[in-house]
This record gives C-alpha cells, sequence and structure tokens, in this order.
C-alpha cells in the first residue's frame, strides 16, 4: 500500500510499504497451479539430461549408447523379459558409458593399444557411472545392469570380477549388446571390424565371456547380415530462447560441424526391431 507523510522541508512524500498480511492458502494454491510431471516424466527428463551432458563432451557415445540400448531390448524381449525389465534395460543401455565423461577424451580415441595404466583408467567407468547415478531412484536394478554390463561368465570383466549367475541377466544382455555394436560400429579411433569377427568373437566366447543363450538369441536377431549403414543423427544442442541471440547463432554454426562428424563416426547397419524396443 501507498502512504504520504511530510518532509522536514515540507514536501510531500510518497511511500510503498509491503502489506503486513499473510499469505492465504488461495496464494498458495494459485502458486502451484503449474501441472506438476509423473515420476515416470522426471526419470526420463533426468536421462534426457544425462545424454545431454555426455553429447556436449563426447558426441560419439550418445549414439552408441542408444544402439546398445536398442540391440539389448531387442534381445531381452525375444528372451522373454517383461515390460518393467526391458524399461530397466533400455535406461541402462542409455546410460551405459556415462562414467567416461570421468575419462580423459584423448585415450578414449586413441589409435593403438592402450597402457596397462591407460586401461585401469577406462574400466573405472562402471564403477563411476554407478557412483554417479546412485543418488537418483532409478527403477528397479537399472544402476547395477549398469555397473555389471563388463562382467564375464567367467569371472574376468571388471570392476566386481562376478562369475556366472552373479552377474545379472539384463547386464549379460548388455554386455553381448555392446560388443556387438562397438564392433561392428566405426569408432573414433577404427573403422568397423565386421559381422564376420564380431560373429566370431561372440560363438568363439559363448559361455566363457559371454551367456550362452544371450549369444543365441543374438546370433538368432542380428547373425545373418547387416543391411546397408544408417546415420544416426546427433540431437541438436539444448537451447532455449532465453538463451539469447549470439548463443543461438554460434550452436547454428556448430550444428553442421557435429552433424557432419557423426555422419562419418555414428554409421551402423539398420536393426531388425520386433516391437520389443520400449
Amino acid at each position: 500500500m501507498r502512504v504520504q507523510c511530510l518532509a522536514g522541508s515540507g514536501v510531500a512524500l510518497s511511500l510503498w510499504v509491503t502489506s503486513p498480511a499473510k499469505v492465504t492458502a488461495a496464494d498458495n494454491l494459485r502458486a502451484g497451479e503449474v501441472k506438476r510431471p509423473g515420476k515416470g516424466d522426471v526419470m526420463e527428463a533426468i536421462i534426457q539430461v544425462l545424454e545431454f551432458t555426455i553429447a556436449a563432451r563426447d558426441s560419439y557415445t550418445v549414439g552408441h549408447q542408444r544402439r546398445v540400448s536398442q540391440i539389448a531390448c531387442n534381445i531381452g524381449g525375444e528372451m522373454g523379459l517383461s515390460k518393467d525389465r526391458l524399461r530397466n534395460l533400455r535406461m541402462a543401455g542409455t546410460l551405459h558409458d556415462l562414467g567416461k565423461i570421468a575419462i580423459p577424451s584423448g585415450l578414449l580415441s586413441k589409435a593403438g593399444n592402450l597402457n596397462p595404466l591407460e586401461f585401469a583408467l577406462i574400466k573405472t567407468h562402471p564403477q563411476v557411472a554407478y557412483n554417479i547415478l546412485k543418488p537418483i531412484t532409478l527403477p528397479g536394478n537399472t544402476a547395477k545392469i549398469i555397473l555389471q554390463h563388463h562382467e564375464r561368465m567367467n569371472g574376468s570383466g571388471y570392476p566386481q570380477g562376478l562369475k556366472g549367475e552373479e552377474i545379472l541377466l539384463e547386464a549379460r544382455i548388455l554386455g553381448v549388446a555392446d560388443v556387438l555394436e562397438a564392433m561392428c560400429s566405426h569408432r573414433p579411433y577404427r573403422t568397423s571390424l565386421g559381422l564376420v569377427e564380431t560373429l566370431d568373437e561372440l560363438t568363439g566366447n559363448k559361455d566363457i565371456l559371454y551367456d550362452g543363450a544371450v549369444v543365441e538369441t543374438c546370433l538368432k536377431l542380428y547373425g545373418k547380415d547387416l543391411p546397408a549403414p544408417l546415420a544416426v543423427t546427433i540431437p541438436p544442442p539444448p537451447v532455449s530462447p532465453g538463451d539469447g541471440p549470439q548463443t543461438h547463432k554460434i550452436f547454428s554454426q556448430m550444428l553442421p560441424w557435429l552433424q557432419a562428424k557423426g555422419g562419418k563416426t555414428w554409421n551402423w547397419a539398420k536393426l531388425h526391431t520386433k516391437g520389443h524396443y520400449p
């Protein structure tokens, strides 16, 4: 409210004084009228934020994770996983390399063999991802699937050296999908190794490194051929209208370069989906 008073010189001054009235229940109701998103919407938004975070540093990894997620869900669906387990597997696949944000980018794209120290650093990424995601209440065993996706049937994997049934089935599926995608894809440091070498790796290490039933299902779905390469589109950088014209100009100049880069490094084969990808 406004009040008037006289200053020492006789000049009238107008002052605004904040009303001392308490906030009413109606005020609180109006302030809370914004629709709250459901729990599932929040979780998907968190995953998208994490994807954008990864893409800002390593654009290749986002496409790799999405393809691995799709392959894993197709295998899991063929093996009869429930809708909830497929959802957890999809989320885990989408974020399984999140921990690589802690790895120097030069190391991730290094051509040639890694030395023991470099490889030891690479092997920390499942644990780093698990630690990052621990404060978030992901559904089911999603975080543990990520933690275990580099474990192997004979105990030679990492980070915990689990064996056989100690490894979650979803993690065993994700591990095979990861190998299939990585070997058949052009990587920043090498070209695709091709289908023949990939199948040799999976079949030669069936029930040694990789779950036999998972490998058989993978071969059933993807073992015949890999058709024409598919370029995976890099998502546009997260820019909002309020970011200002300069920011929009910078990102609009960057995007064609990112897309060109993606076209060279994100090529893989089309995936024959069977309706299992949630």
